[in-house]
């Protein structure tokens, strides 16, 4: 019985110091590829992957910067593990891209895939080296609503669940367009999936829609609300917290056992 009570005690401790929340993988969006040279003249794709690294999400808003003197974006495509992608939108004037997807009601995303596509061509006077292309992610400031986020609900609150992302650095070559690097078809992974493929999504927001200059001064239409716009709170965090509390009365309990 002794034996038994010890080894209660050595996985609540364990469980007190590595939490699920720990152990877990993180939630991150990467550019794929996120390397290699395009030539002028050349088009290319890249495709944005979300891996939610088990956490069930209910959207994302993904916001790309790129050097407009060197690519031109033409035109998003969807992926498939989102049913609705209200925003999606190229800014030419600033090189800012903006994608904003929302999984159905009571249906979160939960795996990998997909999460859109970008277009890009690069055009003949392009200056050749190298060139980013690079999220809008500050992994500092989970409460801000104008960069990149992936949303989900824990304890009943809305939270920004991205922990990391994967940029792209490129350089601009003068070779053959047959050469260029080509983005992964990898296939969505145990999530919702409204179809196969990919929807051609147009250019629908055109020079100043709902964007400036800098990236600190981003506004959102007025038709969307941003997924995550709660203050910071009922976090990763408060989790963490709530399970060490439980862990410490598991602890409790077994060394009150272990004196009867």
């Amino acid at each position: 019985m002794k034996k038994f009570l010890a080894l209660l005690l050595i996985l609540s401790l364990f469980a007190l110091f590595f939490p699920a929340g720990v152990l877990a993988q993180t939630t991150s969006l990467e550019l794929d590829p996120a390397n290699g040279t395009f030539n002028r003249g050349c088009s290319f794709s890249l495709n944005i992957q979300l891996k939610t690294g088990g956490a069930a999400t209910e959207g994302v808003d993904a916001i790309i910067i790129y050097d407009s003197s060197r690519l031109t974006a033409n035109s998003i495509t969807k992926g498939t593990i989102f049913p609705d992608y209200p925003i999606n939108n190229i800014d030419s004037a600033t090189g800012r891209i903006a994608i904003s997807a929302i999984a159905s009601v009571g249906s979160p995303f939960t795996g990998s895939g997909v999460f859109a596509g970008i277009n890009f061509t690069v055009p003949n006077s392009a200056a050749t080296g190298t060139t980013q292309i690079s999220f809008d992610f500050n992994p500092q400031k989970k409460d801000e609503t104008r960069d990149s986020n992936v949303s989900g609900v824990v304890g009943g609150v809305v939270v920004d669940m991205l922990d990391s992302v994967l940029n792209g650095s490129f350089v601009i070559g003068t070779g053959v367009c047959g050469a260029q690097p080509v983005a992964s078809a990898a296939p969505t992974q145990a999530g919702t999936s409204p179809g196969s493929g990919f929807v051609v999504m147009p250019n629908t927001g055109g020079q100043g829609a709902g964007y400036v200059s800098t990236p600190s001064a981003y506004n959102p239409p007025t038709t969307y609300v941003p997924l995550k716009s709660l203050p910071e709170g009922g976090t990763k965090e408060l989790t963490l917290t709530l399970a060490i509390i439980g862990s410490v009365l598991t602890i409790l309990g077994i060394l009150g056992l272990a004196l009867l």
